[in-house]
């Protein structure tokens, strides 16, 4: 079961068996695996979603406790942050075998068929906590791994992931919706105005803009990001590089960012004249 903490809720839930011993994380492969299909089932969900965050994982050095006993934690989002835990499928002894990452995943996804978004809740003797924290909408940081657990035939492998911040609260009593119900992208907030799009083109969560500057340079120009303006290759000049260039000033000295030649005295019709279409100086 997924587990929040925070002012409202603090849910108990069941944790896996005794470890035997730490499994080996998952690979770079495994990790980017687990984490598209994450973000292709978020981008899946229905009602459409307005304000639904692309997971990514977390920077090098933070870490998420996956809730294994004695279990070295995989990623941490920061001290004092609420993180959401879900574990499947559950430990079960006699064998050692499971279904594998994808088939968790769309078990945990599954249980939105019997989730009901107008109230909030699911149905009645069903689990629905997985596939809510899931598709916690501002869940940004997914830590995922192994637990090897203690069974009474033997050992076994449960699949546990670890969300920042959590989800699954409630305000008194009654259960916050995992997200806000709108069109794709139409709620992303500043920080996340970019609109990330499967490959074919379904769905939308809302992420860190690859263009924060909006805007494009012409011409072979290099956008500085930190600054957004152009670096005009020679010949060119403008916002975006987008006006050619004469540098015919024989008597005097051209101005680039204006794409004019300031003439010396007694040469040209005025000192200078902001246009590419005029006589040499």
């Amino acid at each position: 079961e997924p587990h929040s903490r925070g002012r409202h809720l603090h849910r108990t839930v069941p944790q896996p068996q005794p470890l035997l011993s730490p499994l080996p994380a998952l690979s770079m492969k495994e990790s980017f695996l687990v984490l598209s299909l994450h973000n292709k089932l978020r981008s899946k969900v229905q009602p459409p979603a307005a304000n639904m965050q692309k997971l990514v994982s977390p920077p090098a050095g933070m870490c998420l406790p996956l809730g294994c006993p004695h279990a070295p934690p995989t990623a941490c989002p920061g001290r004092g942050a609420a993180h959401g835990l879900a574990h499947g499928p559950p430990c079960r002894s006699g064998t050692r075998s499971w279904p594998g990452f994808g088939a968790v995943l769309e078990r945990w996804f599954a249980e939105g068929r019997r989730y009901d978004y107008g109230t909030g809740r699911c149905a009645r003797n069903a689990t629905c906590h997985h596939y809510t924290q899931l598709v916690w909408a501002t869940a940004g940081r997914l830590g995922c791994g192994r637990c090897l657990c203690a069974g009474g035939h033997g050992p076994s492998e449960a699949f546990a992931c670890a969300y920042s911040p959590g989800g699954n609260w409630e305000v008194s009593g009654t259960p916050v919706l995992p997200y806000k119900q709108g069109p794709w992208c139409s709620l992303c907030t500043a920080g996340l105005s970019g609109c990330f799009k499967s490959w074919d083109h379904s769905g939308g969560l809302c992420e860190v803009p690859r263009n924060p500057c909006r805007m494009s340079c012409r011409n072979n120009g290099l956008l500085d990001l930190s600054s957004c303006q152009c670096s005009c290759p020679s010949g060119y000049t403008g916002r975006y590089c987008q006006v050619r260039c004469s540098r015919q000033c024989l008597h005097g000295r051209f101005r680039k960012e204006e794409c004019s030649c300031l003439c010396d005295v007694g040469y040209g019709v005025s000192s200078w004249k902001p246009s590419c279409n005029f006589p040499e100086c």
